[in-house]
């Protein structure tokens, strides 16, 4: 990935200081909104009430790591389905705001406190994985510091970026992420984080376009590595016996 800075080719070009190669009018929240139109609209994405979707970590499609969810975004009721190294299945059925529910592995009821710990996990992978798909449209919600830092060009394409910071929200509000966003599509086409746990990373977005949305379809890094969605669908309808038959499948 070859991400060249606006500021230090400026600064080569013209030989002073980039402070004021910023645009007035440029900013964070004016970003968000243009990256937000771009991508079907917020009201479109709040107006949306389900959406289906897989996390897949691996190369060439061979998957280490696969699980499915199914999220009601107005109700908090979740869906999460996963199956260990030892081939067990689990279906989580809860609900995010409560955190409360049930849990089936290989078809069998858990007793309540060890299904609890399980909804515990289920509820970190919901919190994880919907950033990898729908960060962009996270970016005007409470607690979310937007940080306009710059131009830079990557791959050819100039970028807004945009730092996120975070007061107290989400599991990890250590996390801060640096967003790409392209001024020609106005997506963000790629980003770099370093997490509360001194982890870095970056990589490219691909999206997929689904009732007039953009979701991730997947994450692409230099090293051919990738975290993959799936087949991402946001549907205001939804077979609601998936959230109470563990017998179904996503």
């Amino acid at each position: 990935m070859k991400i060249t800075s606006a500021c230090a080719l400026a600064a080569l070009a013209l030989l002073t200081s980039c402070v004021s190669e910023q645009p007035v009018e440029a900013g964070p929240t004016k970003v968000a909104h243009e990256m937000h139109a771009a991508m079907g609209g917020l009201d479109n994405w709040n107006n949306t009430r389900y959406v289906n979707f897989k996390f897949q970590v691996g190369q060439d499609g061979e998957w280490r790591v696969s699980r499915a969810h199914l999220w009601d975004k107005w109700a908090g009721r979740y869906r999460f389905e996963s199956t260990d190294s030892e081939g067990a299945r689990s279906v989580a059925l809860f609900n995010v705001n409560t955190k409360q529910g049930k849990v089936y592995v290989n078809g069998e009821e858990l007793p309540a406190d060890q299904a609890q710990e399980q909804i515990d996990k289920a509820y970190g992978s919901y919190i994880n994985d919907t950033y990898w798909l729908a960060m962009p449209w996270k970016w005007l919600e409470p607690g979310v510091n937007l940080k306009y830092v710059g131009e830079e060009t990557v791959d050819g394409e100039d970028c807004d970026v945009v730092e996120l910071s975070f007061e107290q929200v989400g599991l990890t509000p250590g996390d801060v992420y640096k967003a790409f966003v392209s001024k020609a599509s106005h997506l963000m086409v790629h980003w770099e984080y370093k997490l509360q746990s001194d982890q870095e990373g970056s990589s490219d977005w691909v999206y997929t376009t689904t009732n007039g949305l953009k979701l991730a379809a997947t994450h692409k890094r230099a090293d051919g590595r990738e975290i993959n969605m799936g087949d991402p669908v946001a549907s205001n309808e939804v077979d609601e016996s998936l959230f109470v038959d563990p017998a179904k499948t996503l």
